[in-house]
């Protein structure tokens, strides 16, 4: 579950060398997904400067944007991804056929045609992409035919890459166009140096990493629950594919102690197979909540999926709940798998109490940890180092502007 904090750092125009004529992505700049969040959080109001949002999938709608940038979105979905189509062919049907490869292309040419038609006199356009699977770009390639694009890509999810029999695999033909997309870019930006040294290593892609910012709202240190009994554990977050397999192994650690875990959640009930006694679903709350209900809590829980299936999404991304959670002053307990970027930077960085394995032992071990004030309080004073220097979001946007204006001024 997000926080909800917007931040103003003055106009793009004041102080880079490059503006931008469009945003492209399967992903709406929303409040409701990290991603949004950290659209919002590092360029701030400058957004506003940025005339057109074009969306190539459902899901940008589904989790629909801000307000303040509606009449600048620009739908270019394809008819297979659509409600009609889904209503007349079925799902299953319609989700499969909108991925196909040959209708991926001729609806990327099409979108492009419509994109180049809100730019009829401009011969260069310059552009933000932010592609999480094959048609934000197959829809650049289409529109290089009409436009000479200077373009920036900032990947946030890699849905394209999978891991399957200890190897990384790109799907037929998309491997080389990931390439020629990553290296035609004017500059790349990803989300966890995980993600930065497998496009150096696969690619010879040279990167800016750049992962969801945050910033505590104050700067009182909260007081913690020393000692208390029971141990009190908060989840603030989604229950879905990239977190449910972790949370299972907390859920079962759980058993034998007297330690509580409190969800929070917008789904509607907790899955059976996270359900004991000791867990405590609190549904939905507002934004503005969040950091609140975070401080009530001995540790907030930091769950990554273990399972080869989500190993894209655990091994390359840095969430942007990780950095609203080192804002929190409350100590982290990450569980996921010793390849995970989140993770490894935690663990680097002595910022969270870790478990990288799914043992029942370690993770009640874990628990005990969490009552050692000393370790506790380095831990602490580790993750206000980095909300300082790295994961706020001042250190952030000054990443962002350094590799804008580094590549400007090439």
């Amino acid at each position: 579950m997000p926080g909800a904090n917007t931040w103003n750092f003055g106009k793009l125009t004041s102080i880079l060398k490059m503006d931008f004529d469009f945003y492209l992505s399967e992903m709406s700049v929303s409040d409701l997904h990290g991603g949004g969040l950290t659209l919002q959080r590092i360029l701030g109001d400058d957004l506003m400067l940025i005339p057109y949002f074009a969306y190539v999938n459902r899901t940008a709608f589904d989790i629909p944007g801000i307000d303040k940038i509606r009449d600048r979105e620009i739908n270019l979905t394809s008819f297979w991804d659509g409600n009609t189509a889904r209503k007349i062919l079925g799902n299953t049907f319609a989700r499969s056929t909108s991925r196909n490869s040959f209708i991926l292309k001729k609806e990327a040419k099409r979108s492009a045609k419509l994109l180049t038609e809100k730019f009829q006199d401009k011969p260069v356009l310059n552009a933000i992409v932010c592609p999480q699977g094959p048609a934000s770009i197959y829809t650049l390639e289409a529109l290089k035919r009409y436009r000479t694009i200077k373009y920036i890509s900032w990947v946030m999810d890699d849905h394209i890459v999978k891991y399957n029999n200890d190897e990384w695999i790109y799907p037929e033909g998309m491997e080389q166009l990931m390439k020629k997309h990553l290296r035609e870019a004017e500059h790349v930006f990803v989300i966890s140096p995980e993600m930065q040294n497998f496009y150096r290593n696969r690619f010879g892609i040279e990167s800016t990493v750049l992962f969801g910012p945050f910033d505590s709202p104050d700067s009182n240190v909260p007081e913690l629950l020393n000692d208390s009994d029971p141990l009190k554990i908060g989840y603030f977050g989604a229950v879905a594919a990239w977190q449910l397999d972790a949370l299972q192994c907390v859920v079962k650690a759980l058993s034998g102690t007297n330690v509580q875990l409190h969800i929070y959640s917008t789904i509607e009930k907790l899955p059976a197979d996270i359900t004991s006694g000791n867990v405590y679903f609190e549904g939905r709350i507002g934004p503005n909540q969040v950091l609140i209900e975070m401080r009530k809590y001995n540790a907030i829980l930091l769950p990554i999926s273990f399972t080869e299936a989500r190993r894209n999404m655990s091994e390359f991304n840095i969430a942007t709940k990780m950095s609203e959670y080192l804002a929190s002053g409350i100590p982290i307990l990450a569980v996921g798998p010793q390849y995970a970027a989140m993770v490894n930077y935690l663990k680097t960085n002595n910022a969270a109490i870790v478990v990288d394995n799914c043992k029942e032992e370690d993770i009640k071990n874990a628990f005990t940890l969490l009552n050692d004030q000393s370790k506790i309080a380095v831990i602490l004073n580790n993750a206000k180092k980095l909300e300082l220097t790295e994961t706020g979001t001042l250190p952030m946007r000054e990443r962002w502007l350094k590799g804008i204006n580094k590549t400007s001024s090439e």
